[in-house]
């Protein structure tokens, strides 16, 4: 099951981030230890590198930063909405090529680690109290015109799983990891001259479909890119406007011929893990229904593109199947892999994704631009035996977690 991350960042809150894997955590069966080296370095970049790690105590919750002595730090209670925060929790990088900081790391979920360079980011502190973090969408948030990026991680009781996402955005602050434990395993950044591919493959897109998927392109001042940023990122502030949504009428072609095709033969989807299969007809009453009771109702370009609004809502009252039913079938959509194969998700393989004129085609140019990494919420859904090329790294027994930026 993916979680949801728990932030409340203003544009940020609507990603649906991951903080916790479909796949059985590696390392060992144990509990995990209490905490573990965090290396932070600037591999390649010049000018100076300033890091900063937020995220929530674990098992308690409460927002916490780490600051570059090594201690940790909890927000008070502020006297008013957006106060700014109280303490400096800017981390410092050597130079690049000088090798990392590196800090104790204690048990944190919903956690990000920044990099901001040749600049500060400014963090702020809201009633509960709540860090807000840097919205990267919004251009009255402070943080706006200032290049940064962050990679997301959870260390609880069981495991350390971080990943690079590109769900929201990606940046010219390429993010590498490395998570050393019972294994070890490496995750590239994005390559030399991505983003700018990223925003070239976007902008002839538009010029296809006629889609603004040029939008999604920010810059600066000088026109220099800031940032590419998802389709529920522009989408966001319009879940409750569907008729005034960018992309709004994205995906309605293709649903309805899902909608058709399985109005006459089954749908069937694999939980994986040994759980089964379940079959799923589209009714009389336009209800897509699987065995055991399970249903969807025809979702619009808002549910598809977030994965967690209308039928896609993840819900934690529902059971594991239709969990497990959710995840697949938005990643069939977003793959567009449902008129193709209706045997989800083992029917298609990564060289099915992405064939349809109708297809989450962020996803599929970042795919195109970098090696690895999370495109859509669902990213790390797999063919059994397929591997995964989500981006992620975990185990169960984490000595030393490395976060680099540059190349």
């Amino acid at each position: 099951m993916i979680s949801r991350r728990l932030f409340l960042t203003g544009a940020a809150a609507t990603a649906a981030a991951l903080t916790t894997p479909l796949w059985t955590p590696a390392g060992s069966a144990g509990a995990a230890p209490e905490t573990c080296e965090l290396a932070l370095e600037n591999t390649s970049l010049p000018g100076q590198v300033n890091a900063y790690v937020t995220g929530h105590a674990f098992p308690g919750g409460e927002w916490t930063m780490l600051r570059a002595d090594g201690s940790v730090y909890h927000p008070e209670e502020p006297p008013a909405a957006g106060t700014p925060l109280p303490v400096d929790c800017a981390i410092p990088l050597p130079a690049a090529g000088a090798g990392p900081v590196v800090l104790t790391l204690p048990r944190l979920f919903g956690a990000r680690v920044y990099f901001v360079r040749d600049d500060e980011l400014e963090f702020l502190v809201n009633p509960g109290p709540a860090i807000v973090e840097p919205a990267f969408a919004t251009s009255t948030d402070p943080n706006y015109d200032k290049v940064w990026s962050f990679c997301e991680f959870t260390f609880n009781d069981t495991q350390l799983y971080a990943n690079i996402s590109y769900v929201d955005l990606v940046t010219s602050l390429p993010i590498g990891l490395k998570l050393e434990g019972d294994t070890s395993k490496t995750v590239a950044p994005l390559p030399d001259g991505a983003v700018q591919g990223i925003a070239d493959d976007l902008a002839a897109q538009a010029q296809k479909d006629g889609q603004p998927w040029d939008s999604l392109v920010l810059r600066g001042g000088n026109g220099e890119i800031l940032r590419a940023v998802s389709p529920q990122t522009v989408m966001a502030p319009y879940m409750d406007r569907p008729d005034e949504m960018p992309f709004r009428d994205a995906w309605g072609s293709y649903v309805d011929q899902v909608w058709d095709k399985y109005s006459s033969e089954d749908l069937s989807i694999d939980l994986q893990g040994g759980r089964g299969v379940l079959t799923g007809r589209v009714g009389g009453d336009g209800v897509l229904t699987f065995e055991g009771g399970h249903t969807f109702v025809k979702p619009n370009a808002g549910d598809i593109f977030t994965c967690d609004h209308g039928p896609f809502t993840n819900n934690p009252s529902d059971d594991d199947a239709k969990k497990a039913l959710l995840a697949r079938l938005a990643a069939g959509f977003n793959r567009s892999t449902l008129l193709t194969h209706p045997d989800q998700p083992n029917g298609a393989g990564a060289d099915d994704y992405y064939k349809d004129a109708v297809t989450n085609h962020w996803s599929r140019i970042v795919h195109a631009n970098s090696p690895i990494g999370y495109a859509f919420p669902y990213d790390d859904v797999r063919p059994d035996g397929e591997p995964d090329v989500s981006g992620a790294a975990n185990d169960g027994n984490p000595r030393r977690f490395t976060v680099s930026v540059g190349s």
